[in-house]
């Protein structure tokens, strides 16, 4: 065991987080396993009450395997990258089917799961199953990147190569589930990407990085790329009953599988055409501010339009009955609009 391993295992018996939701004792891997892919660009302090209120509503792998895909979206509605939520659908339909509901806990069979890569299935193993498996997610890359002084962004093939190998020379053969998690922890907590916490760091006297007062060069960062900007108009038909439409999109692309308002580009022309075709008797009743929701790779500008579409009731929904899933934007204009109906109402 590397005095890295060392260091940090002593470290979290103090200091590491041991009360998560999805911890127990003895582990359920099928609550890591919803932990982990719900943890995936996302931070703990957001996952939290995803995951409670998702395991109480699929409380089993059997549950979840056979629960309705929009059921699945609807729990998983805000946390973003939906792809994870239908690959974890998919996934416990596969373990369903094909191991009798068990969780797989070899690495070859756990890895060809949809939406499990190398890091996650390597997390999965090690804190559920205890086995000596390396993990290099986005906190673990940025630790051994300073502990190391990596040059050079990970997003480099040769530098991701020779990350992967110092996770493994680091990783433990005991103690596995505890190492992981320490390393996680300590990425999570103490070597966070800004102001990093080295006074109070289990490994900081032998980082090269603190020792040469350059953590904030490590790891090396990716040139930057301004992300480009895009307007759309969001058409929020309210019917005579004050429902609200919603059709849902494509399984493939932004917000696959959710319930979204019709959209078009920002401009009249657009916006009168759309509205006809929708709906010849619809009319304009407002615009609401615009506001702006950005993605990995662009920025997208939002107007809510609200439009009053009479005589319609297919694929219309009350806001105050809603059980479908929608994206945050979508749920941020839903909460607009609710806030007008109060405000109609009293007056």
């Amino acid at each position: 065991m590397t005095g890295f391993a060392k260091d940090l295992l002593v470290w979290f018996q103090e200091h590491g987080r041991k009360n998560l939701p999805w911890q127990s004792s003895p582990p359920d891997i099928y609550h890591v396993w919803l932990s982990e892919i719900m943890l995936q660009q996302t931070q703990v302090a957001t996952v939290v009450d995803y995951f409670i209120n998702f395991i109480a509503n699929f409380p089993t792998l059997v549950e979840l395997a056979n629960a309705d895909e929009e059921d699945v979206l609807a729990s998983w509605a805000g946390l973003g990258y939906y792809s994870r939520a239908r690959n974890l659908h998919k996934s416990a339909k596969i373990v369903l089917s094909e191991y009798r509901g068990i969780f797989p806990t070899s690495y070859s069979e756990l890895i060809s799961l949809p939406g499990i890569g190398r890091s996650t299935a390597g997390a999965i193993l090690s804190l559920a199953c205890n086995q000596s498996q390396p993990i290099l997610d986005g906190n673990v890359k940025r630790v051994l990147s300073r502990y190391h002084r990596v040059a050079g962004h990970y997003s480099d093939s040769k530098v991701l190569k020779e990350l992967w190998r110092l996770a493994k020379y680091h990783t433990p053969s005991r103690q596995n589930a505890n190492y992981t998690q320490a390393i996680m922890d300590l990425g999570a907590t103490i070597c966070v990407p800004h102001k990093p916490l080295c006074p109070r760091c289990p490994v900081s006297r032998h980082c090269k990085a603190s020792l040469c007062n350059d953590q904030a060069s490590f790891p090396q960062k990716k040139a930057r790329t301004a992300r480009p900007e895009k307007s759309l108009a969001f058409l929020a038909y309210r019917n005579d009953k004050g429902e609200i439409y919603l059709a849902k999109r494509p399984n493939k692309g932004v917000w696959g599988g959710l319930w979204s308002f019709e959209e078009c580009e920002d401009s009249e022309t657009a916006i009168t055409a759309a509205i006809k075709e929708h709906n010849l008797e619809a009319s304009i009743i407002s615009s609401l501010p615009k506001f702006k929701h950005s993605f990995t790779h662009y920025h997208l500008w939002i107007r809510p339009i609200i439009i009053n579409s009479p005589n319609l009731e297919k694929n219309y929904h009350n806001i105050n009955k809603l059980a479908l899933g929608v994206p945050a934007p979508v749920k941020k204009i839903i909460s607009m609009l609710d806030s007008l109906n109060s405000v109609e109402s009293n007056e």
